[in-house]
């Protein structure tokens, strides 16, 4: 029977198995063993905790065992900058590295940039790069990657910063060439400072970048002016600020004036009024996804602003909407007033999706959801998360109007009962597919099962594990639901 199957056929098979079923396979034969590890594409290393070399053999014995992996994920706690530049170079010895397209490369300390320019002309192939921090902040080797598109910094910050002489942001080469422009399209940079230097080289070659995120940033590096990074933004079609309030309102005026195509803002805890209402007024119009979470100084005049200058650029591009989901958390300066006066216009009207995570307003007046249900004709995604006192009667006079929801999040609302997912069912049980009541303390397990067995096209529920009980994992089983908590949880 073993020899009737070909390589090809049983790799394929292999590769279908739940992961738990490996050790078994892997003791069938020496061939099935052989097979299975080349059928192998992912693998994620979580390394024991080393500060010296002895963890290199070891990695360097098990990566070649696996010589056809596509991605690679290393991780390692306690390894000091000479030991994860080592660990580095081992992975880029390795049968694979050629044909990688991903690596995840998460040691706890900096990696220097003199391991990464050694490093890189084994990852020909790579197009998404994680380091956990780089120090000294120098991006020359980034020239060695011709396939990249995209590069994340996780931390930049968590190693402290350190002065390597012969590393600069010249705009050269080791070998006095020109660099062009950079084929990255994904950037994302952490704990990046005003003054931290070598981040213009990278700004200079960006002109491809369609998606960008800075986190935990207090300047966009190069000194006070930052005057490179302007040049970056005018391809940007997704902008992500997160907890960069320092420079977010830099940033926000740059893109106001440079990001003519932009169809994604998220800010994340930073922008002032003023720095908000321009982008709104500027590119508003132009949006289809506004994502503000912790906005201090968002007002119900900004929501007027999205509503009158999408509608402006709606009559300029002759009929059409824009906004399609605007996402809103903690904003506790917006009142009912200004989400109805929103959800009249065309615009509001248009909204697919729509969160309102944490906001006072939701608990300050009822009959809100309701309205904005009944305006919202197009809603197909809601997310109401942590409204701790939203009410059954309250979700059930919203759903009443809500009948294409596919996607209605509900996790930390307390008060919450079975009567909740009884009005789900009557209103949305032929639309709805993923439901979330994580941490809703009085919906019960058999309010779950029954509202899995009703529902016709649910295809996630996202739960607790305390209520996962055997009847509803038969009925997903049965109906191919995915039960249980997110991954992040």
């Amino acid at each position: 029977m073993d020899a009737a199957l070909c390589d090809d056929l049983l790799q394929e098979v292999f590769r279908l198995l739940p992961r738990a079923s490996a050790p078994a396979v892997s003791l069938v034969s020496r061939r099935w063993y052989a097979l299975l590890r080349a059928s192998i594409a992912s693998l994620t290393l979580r390394l024991p905790v080393s500060s010296d070399a002895s963890v290199l053999a070891p990695l360097s014995a098990l990566l070649s065992r696996f010589p056809y992996l596509s991605a690679l994920a290393v991780v390692c706690t306690a390894a000091t900058a000479q030991v994860a530049d080592a660990m580095l170079l081992v992975v880029a010895s390795s049968p694979s590295a050629a044909q990688l397209s991903g690596l995840r490369f998460l040691p706890d300390s900096a990696i220097s940039p003199a391991a990464l320019v050694a490093a890189c002309p084994a990852f020909y192939g790579l197009t998404s790069l994680h380091l956990t921090a780089l120090r000294p902040l120098s991006f020359c080797w980034i020239a060695f990657l011709p396939r990249l598109k995209s590069f994340y910094l996780v931390n930049s910050a968590a190693a402290a910063a350190v002065d390597y002489a012969g590393w600069s942001s010249d705009d050269v080469d080791g070998n006095g060439e020109t660099i062009g422009t950079l084929p990255l399209e994904r950037l994302s940079l952490c704990g990046i400072c005003s003054g931290d230097r070598g981040i213009g080289w990278l700004w200079r070659r960006c002109g491809n970048l369609q998606w960008l995120q800075l986190r935990a940033c207090d300047g966009t590096g190069d000194g006070p002016s930052s005057q490179f990074f302007a040049g970056c933004l005018a391809g940007l079609l997704a902008l992500e600020l997160r907890a960069c309030r320092s420079v977010s309102d830099h940033v926000l005026l740059l893109a106001a004036d440079r990001c003519r195509v932009l169809k994604s803002l998220l800010v994340y805890d930073g922008g002032s009024r003023e720095a908000l209402h321009r982008f709104i007024h500027q590119r508003g119009a132009a949006l289809h996804t506004l994502d503000l979470r912790l906005p201090l100084d968002l007002h119900n005049d900004h929501l007027l602003a999205i509503g009158a200058e999408a509608e402006q650029g709606q009559q300029s591009q002759n009929g059409g909407h824009s906004l399609a989901a605007l996402r809103l958390q903690s904003c506790v300066l917006i009142t009912g007033d200004g989400l109805r006066s929103l959800a009249r216009t065309t615009t509001g009207a248009g909204i697919e999706e729509l969160a309102l995570v944490n906001c006072d307003v939701v608990e300050r007046e009822p009959g809100l959801l309701t309205f904005l249900s009944q305006s919202m004709r197009r809603l197909r995604r809601l997310d109401l998360s942590y409204n701790e006192t939203l009410s059954d009667k309250e979700v059930g006079a919203m759903l009443s109007s809500c009948h294409n929801l596919i996607d209605i999040r509900l996790r930390g609302c307390r008060c919450l009962t079975r009567g909740s997912l009884v009005s789900l069912l009557r209103y949305c049980g032929r639309s709805v597919e993923v439901i979330d009541i994580t941490r809703c303390l009085s919906i019960a397990a058999a309010d779950v099962e029954l509202f899995a067995q009703e529902a016709t096209r649910l295809i996630q529920v996202i739960i607790e594990d305390s209520l996962l009980s055997e009847e509803l994992r038969a009925i997903a089983h049965k109906k191919g639901i995915r039960v249980g908590p997110l991954r992040c949880d």
